[in-house]
């Protein structure tokens, strides 16, 4: 028969390790928790971010379809730069009306693809399906301005790649958006295709939609 004392101390042993293993436990417990609130926290985080992508697509609609003429606070009629080809000794990147005026802006743009987020390229390059490809041309966008997007300014942009429909004298558009959120693994890059319902139209389509990866 055990005494007491043996019985104690038998006890102890088996009292600490079963300690230890609910501490264990509640620690285990308690990680996991935190990796599940960091994946959620991510998931919508990259949720937002892609909302933001699509809030981006009328802003760009906005810009292709606006006039060749601005009236400024003071009641004056200016020009456009960006729907405006101005003089043969200006460089700024524009939307085209014509083929012509098309040709204007490629020529403008010589080895460039894209300026102020208007693009005219020469050929359809196969990498622009990815979003690598548009994260390495970011310096070319559209900048959205901190009143047009949350994050702050400069965390959206869009490129519109102006394509000629042949023998139409119409224009094709596919419109790109990089969104950046809080995080920073949270990154949209959005393309759609969208075409005006006449060629002077303010409304029109979209042909497709869809997120880009690398």
């Amino acid at each position: 028969m055990k005494t007491l004392t043996q019985q104690h101390g038998l006890a102890l042993p088996t009292l600490l390790a079963l300690l230890t293993l609910a501490s264990l436990t509640t620690l285990l417990a308690m990680r996991n928790l935190w990796v599940n609130e960091q994946l959620l926290n991510a998931e919508a985080d990259q949720l937002r971010t892609q909302h933001k992508a699509q809030a981006a697509l009328p802003i760009a609609i906005q810009d292709i379809v606006q006039t060749a003429t601005t009236i400024n606070e003071a009641g004056e009629v200016t020009p456009n730069l960006r729907h405006t080809a101005g003089s043969e000794g200006q460089t700024h990147a524009f939307f085209p009306n014509t083929f012509a005026e098309y040709d204007t802006l490629r020529q403008r743009l010589g080895a460039e693809t894209c300026r102020s987020g208007i693009c005219a390229p020469n050929t359809l390059d196969s990498t622009s399906t990815q979003a690598s490809y548009w994260k390495g041309q970011i310096h070319t966008a559209m900048p959205l301005s901190a009143s047009e997007t949350p994050y702050g300014a400069d965390s959206t942009g869009y490129w519109v790649e102006v394509f000629p429909y042949a023998d139409t004298q119409t224009f094709v558009y596919r419109i790109t958006v990089s969104a950046y959120g809080m995080l920073p693994s949270s990154h949209t890059v959005l393309q759609t295709i969208w075409t005006r319902n006449t060629p002077t139209s303010t409304t029109g389509k979209w042909q497709s939609w869809h997120v880009l990866h690398d």
